[in-house]
């Protein structure tokens, strides 16, 4: 059996910047007769395809990231010339280990036999139907007298699993008319592309398939490709839901990371701080009494409160500076305990809402601008445990 040298191994490829795009991956080997012929181009030399079939695989899955994916290594040859299988999964499925699926491979000694691509590719439609999520299927072969209906075994993969299932082909042969069906293989598939053994022959070259096949990139790395993310560029660090935005736990319309109250309940009018607010009520000039037209903006703190009859409120009052801290205090005090006793007189049990003034030391904003002191005086509820 011939070898390869050993520095056409390849180390393991760094992933900074991208993220695993399938679930799982199948090889599958030409390891028909063949195959034993010696590939006469110029990575080749005096090496048959089989070897340098083996060798694409063996630098592959050195080359591989680490990541959680599952793996399969299905072969298919020998027939007539062994009483073994036709074609069989040599290694898998199962979760992908570099010296596990290496072992597997060295397992297969020498190539033999007709060439049943098409029992091979059926064997795949097996076992992509246990797995779950986005799969690469790599054919590696010489393209020669695949027998077995292999396009039409292609077809069926591609009515199966559609868009969930990519082909790629990677040709190790010597004949045009075999590259031709090798390309039209590929081309059958909704994904994939088709390669010859030249085309991946370097370090570089090997680790640009992998990230074509293997990985999508992630410009911004909260885990979401860049082809689905819908806000790119979120903080380092950031939580985010599957189309790579930042999660709002609570669905008040504000992100986890600039949420200062986080779970308000549903339903809840915050303002943009995320946090629950009472909008829209407006007191007179040292006045602390609730006008009657202000009285459907608190109706949807009620509905919130019958929805959740467990649920406790404290009431906040908060002004601005115009006035003593002592003045302000007060009058924060009383404003808040009129919107407490205003949801008392709707039906909401005393036991569950407490008030307390704050008065001007709590601002939101600036106080040297109207717009400012209009944000400072509000009434804000929390809810308590």
């Amino acid at each position: 059996m011939d070898t390869l040298p050993p520095q056409s191994q390849t180390q393991g490829l760094q992933i900074a910047g991208y993220v695993p795009k399938v679930d799982s991956f199948i090889i599958i080997l030409d390891s028909s007769s063949s195959m034993s012929s010696v590939y006469k181009d110029k990575i080749g030399g005096r090496y048959s395809r089989f070897t340098i079939a083996k060798d694409i695989i063996s630098r592959m899955n050195n080359a591989l990231p680490q990541m959680k994916i599952q793996g399969t290594l299905q072969r298919f040859g020998y027939g007539y010339l062994d009483k073994g299988k036709l074609t069989e999964a040599v290694y898998g499925p199962t979760t992908h280990s570099k010296p596990d699926l290496e072992y597997a491979l060295q397992s297969i000694i020498s190539p033999g036999g007709h060439s049943p691509a098409g029992l091979a590719i059926g064997a795949t439609s097996e076992i992509l139907g246990s797995t779950r999520g986005k799969s690469a299927v790599i054919l590696i072969s010489d393209g020669e007298k695949l027998k077995d209906e292999p396009l039409i075994k292609v077809k069926t993969l591609k009515n199966q699993f559609g868009d969930r299932t990519c082909l790629y082909t990677i040709w190790v042969g010597s004949k045009t008319e075999s590259r031709e069906f090798m390309e039209k293989l590929a081309s059958e598939m909704r994904c994939g592309f088709s390669v010859t053994a030249e085309e991946i022959a370097t370090n570089e070259e090997m680790a640009d398939f992998i990230r074509k096949v293997f990985l999508a990139r992630d410009s911004d790395g909260d885990g979401v490709p860049d082809d689905a993310d819908k806000c790119p560029d979120t903080p380092p660090g950031i939580k985010v839901n599957a189309f790579g935005c930042a999660v709002d736990s609570d669905g008040d319309g504000v992100a986890d990371d600039k949420d200062r109250c986080p779970g308000t309940p549903r339903g809840a009018i915050v303002d943009n701080r995320g946090c629950w607010v009472v909008k829209g009520v407006k007191f007179d000039y040292k006045k602390w009494d609730v006008k009657p037209q202000f009285n459907t903006n608190l109706d949807n703190i009620i509905n919130i409160l019958k929805r959740a009859p467990h649920l406790k409120i404290r009431v906040e009052g908060h002004t601005d500076n115009i006035g003593s801290a002592k003045y302000n205090l007060e009058l924060s005090r009383k404003r808040a305990k009129a919107i407490k006793d205003y949801l008392i007189k709707k039906g909401i049990g005393k036991s569950r809402i407490t008030s307390v003034g704050l008065g001007l030391s709590k601002p939101i904003a600036t106080n040297d601008t109207k717009e400012g002191r209009a944000l400072n005086r509000r009434a804000e509820l929390i809810p308590v445990k």
